[in-house]
């Protein structure tokens, strides 16, 4: 599986909270749904490339609504293609509800749709639902680059205030009628997959990124032994790991002060050496007790489930 399955396929399964889940629907049925009149009446359909996406549609309504709506597998004609998914909702009355709960033939425009998302969560959550359904990310091992591909102009629109909202700094490039919203600048994409908790996802680029980071560092040291330079990388990655394991666990907030200071100092400088480290404290500390903070460090977060 890619990179960028897993990732959809990370943020997919992730449950959804109660409070949040007409936003999603809200995003979905801007981003995935159209209509058609059936006997007179509407029904309401969404389309998914992958099942796990139908599924999340799939729940949404159900918790919503209490209705199950149906799945549609639609085999592709191409070689090597997926098969496709589309939920639709043929109860007239919940397809009504859906209507009047979402807006969606009220609330049309950009600007509409953007002063919709009232809150950070609910920006989120859309740009979330925008990479499912129409975005890709590079192995970072292959390079940095995150783009989604969308043809509804105001839509795009939407996405870019989105993406600047959150300092993202997004790019556009327009491609056979179709708009690219893309990003390059591996910082930013960090920042992105935090955005759309692709948590998982986040922690394998920054390993990649750490160790591309240590890589280019280590090439420069060209008097270092080559066996002492490795042992260095391989702990340096594992403490910046436990480091960020911490932070993600808020336990890093409970340590000493003393603890603290010396993981932001090797976050910080995830090549210099422990002796390097030692002298950036004020007052300076010897090898051997950075090592033994350092380690301390990696016990707590190997402790943790």
């Amino acid at each position: 599986m890619s990179f960028s399955k897993r990732c959809k396929k990370e943020i997919s399964l992730k449950l959804i909270k109660d409070e949040n889940l007409s936003m999603e629907l809200f995003s979905y049925i801007r981003l995935a749904g159209y209509l058609r009149i059936v006997k007179g009446q509407f029904n309401v359909y969404f389309d998914a490339d992958y099942k796990h996406q139908a599924k999340r549609i799939y729940n949404i309504i159900k918790r919503l609504y209490n209705y199950s709506p149906t799945i549609e597998i639609k085999e592709s004609n191409k070689f090597g293609k997926e098969d496709y998914y589309t939920v639709f909702v043929e109860k007239s009355s919940v397809a009504d509800k859906i209507l009047e709960d979402t807006k969606v033939l009220t609330i049309t425009d950009s600007k509409e749709i953007y002063d919709s998302l009232y809150s950070d969560e609910f920006k989120k959550i859309f740009l979330q639902d925008a990479f499912l359904l129409y975005g890709s990310i590079n192995d970072p091992n292959r390079g940095y680059y995150v783009e989604i591909s969308i043809q509804e102009k105001e839509l795009v629109k939407v996405l870019l205030d989105i993406m600047k909202y959150f300092n993202l700094n997004p790019k556009t490039i327009n491609r056979n009628d179709t708009d690219l919203i893309y990003m390059k600048d591996g910082d930013r994409i960090s920042d992105f997959l935090s955005i759309i908790r692709a948590y998982k996802s986040l922690l394998e680029l920054e390993d990649v990124r750490a160790m591309k980071s240590l890589r280019n560092d280590i090439n420069r040291q060209t008097n270092c032994d080559k066996a002492n330079i490795t042992r260095t990388v391989n702990a340096s990655i594992k403490q910046v790991n436990s480091i960020k394991k911490l932070k993600e666990s808020n336990i890093f907030y409970k340590l000493d002060e003393e603890l603290q200071q010396i993981a932001n100092l090797r976050e910080e400088n995830p090549y210099l050496s422990l002796e390097e480290l030692g002298k950036m404290l004020n007052p300076q500390m010897s090898k051997a007790k950075v090592n033994y903070r350092l380690q301390k460090i990696n016990k707590i977060a190997n402790e943790i489930k």
